[in-house]
């Protein structure tokens, strides 16, 4: 159970948010400190929640014939900046950048599949050296094509339903997946130095629990909108509520 001690913060920002990470990788690895194992992590009480909005006008999500993609698939619709009826934005990537550095090949795979030539989720998140289950659930021709900066490159083939074929990366950053055979296709994985991380839901809401005591960087991404950063401190297992708002340019 939490301490149901809070502190408020709420950061505002514009759409031209700063997108760069530097973090505390090089594109070889670890660059300051040695993670530990998994199950020697550090955890505490303490929990972060709040939710990202997004002020003024949503931008209009078109719709996407999805053709040719296999029978039975029918139209769907850009994912790029989801915004619910209060404003809540989807699918942005909240972290916590100063917690300890955990080695996450223990973790549970995560899972990216590809359903209806679309990828499923459309954000999520993993810690370096996680391993990510790739699945295609689609009878047709998938290339599953990332090229990040500071992890290895790839481009591989699935043919069938029910193929998979598993993956880790090794340094902070975010990365786009992407199908050359249907453009269309287009997914983003943050890969994070900890489990302190969340995906907002349909309402813009996230919860980040079992934080340690300390003070911290509370971070947001999003693949249109950038990044917004605030201070947090955590003392003595309290929840800490923190909203952040995109606005428009101008």
């Amino acid at each position: 159970m939490f301490v149901r001690i809070v502190v408020t913060l709420l950061l505002v920002g514009c759409l031209t948010a700063c997108d760069s990470e530097e973090g505390r990788y090089t594109a070889e690895g670890y660059s300051e400190v040695t993670p530990i194992n998994q199950a020697e992590a550090i955890e505490g009480n303490g929990a972060v929640l709040g939710q990202v909005r997004f002020v003024g006008t949503p931008p209009v999500m078109k719709e996407i014939p999805n053709r040719p993609c296999h029978s039975g698939a029918g139209t769907i619709t850009e994912e790029t900046a989801l915004v619910g009826v209060d404003g809540g934005l989807k699918n942005v990537l909240v972290y916590i950048e100063g917690g300890p550095v955990v080695d996450g090949s223990g973790a549970e795979p995560a899972l990216l599949d590809q359903v209806d030539c679309r990828y499923v989720p459309h954000v999520l998140g993993v810690q370096a050296d996680q391993p990510l289950v790739v699945r295609s659930s689609d009878p047709t021709l998938h290339n599953v094509h990332y090229n990040p900066k500071r992890n290895a490159p790839a481009n591989f083939g699935m043919t069938k339903a029910g193929q998979e074929k598993t993956v880790t990366f090794k340094a902070h950053e975010f990365i786009q997946v992407r199908c050359d055979v249907h453009p269309w296709m287009s997914a983003f994985i943050g890969v994070f130095e900890n489990p302190f991380f969340a995906v907002t839901d349909e309402n813009g809401q996230f919860q980040i629990e079992h934080l340690p005591d300390g003070q911290y960087t509370l971070a947001t991404w999003h693949e249109r909108y950038g990044r917004l950063e605030r201070e947090i401190e955590v003392v003595d297992g309290a929840v800490v509520e923190a909203g952040f708002e995109y606005r428009p340019p101008g």
